[in-house]
């Protein structure tokens, strides 16, 4: 059986997925993940360790035209979605925003975006961090394993609506390590 045991050091065939890392979250607005301003500084280092060409930031934006549930969705969050303040990014990583490394999505998990897909596509190991741990980035984790990815969850760089939840996440995921995913 192949070694399972993954090295952290990067490589040129991995990527730093930075998922939604939006105002909304931030303590005190509608959907606080408490421990965002934790993960904002770690995400920070970990871009420090990336090639600039191997990170990419998500933001959720809204469907045009919503089908099925994403209709009511849209009809509950109707607030949040036309505030351009509450989706923009967290002012501490905007300055590493680019036009080629900043994917917006209309769904949970990122790899519904066709060009984010391609782009993902071409990386054999995904470090994953971001918001919402038990909703986006949970999504996301299972459609990268799917797509036959090696994952990487950074648990200091992902927050989720609360500790619990987090630990939650990480409780259900572990049934899949250390083959598909590890964390670090």
């Amino acid at each position: 059986m192949e070694n399972l045991s993954y090295d952290l050091n990067i490589e040129e065939n991995d990527l730093l997925l930075i998922i939604d890392m939006q105002n909304v979250y931030l303590p005190g607005q509608p959907w606080a993940c408490p421990n965002i301003k934790h993960a904002i500084p770690y995400i920070k280092k970990k871009i420090s360790e990336f090639p600039e060409n191997q990170i990419i930031f998500t933001k959720y934006l809204p469907f045009h035209h919503p089908k099925g549930i994403w209709k009511d969705y849209n009809i509950v969050n109707a607030q949040i979605n036309c505030n351009p303040w509450l989706n923009d990014y967290v002012e501490e990583l905007k300055p590493y925003l680019t036009d080629s490394n900043f994917y917006s999505k209309s769904t949970y998990s990122c790899c519904k975006n066709k060009e984010l897909y391609r782009k993902i596509d071409s990386y054999e190991r995904i470090f994953v961090t971001g918001v919402v741990a038990e909703c986006c980035v949970l999504a996301t984790i299972f459609d990268l394993i799917d797509m036959g990815k090696k994952v990487t969850y950074l648990k200091e760089g992902i927050a989720g609506e609360n500790e619990e939840k987090e630990n939650n996440i990480i409780t259900i995921l572990e049934g899949l390590s250390p083959l598909h995913i590890i964390f670090h």
